[in-house]
């Protein structure tokens, strides 16, 4: 299961999101604003909490800042083509 760890109308995380659901992948969105355990986590996870999108596929997570297809489809195939 993967995670994307977000703030609610970020929008580099609904373009995640979106990208997530057009590839047919099954995901939690964890909303860092409200989830003082979720901040706990990203911090733990990438060290700071201001690392953009986070997204968290079998214990492994990476900060994507400045989130754009050609970066998604990078860390989609890194992490999860390999899977199928």
């Amino acid at each position: 299961m993967i995670r994307v760890y977000g703030l609610r109308g970020c929008g580099p995380c609904e373009v995640a999101k979106l990208f997530l659901r057009q590839k047919g992948a099954e995901f939690e969105f964890v909303d860092v604003g409200s989830d003082a355990q979720a901040r706990a986590k990203v911090k733990e996870l990438v060290g700071t909490l201001s690392a953009g999108v986070v997204l968290e596929v079998g214990g492994q997570a990476q900060a994507i800042l400045g989130v754009s297809i050609p970066r998604l489809e990078g860390w989609y195939k890194e992490h999860l083509e390999q899977q199928s």
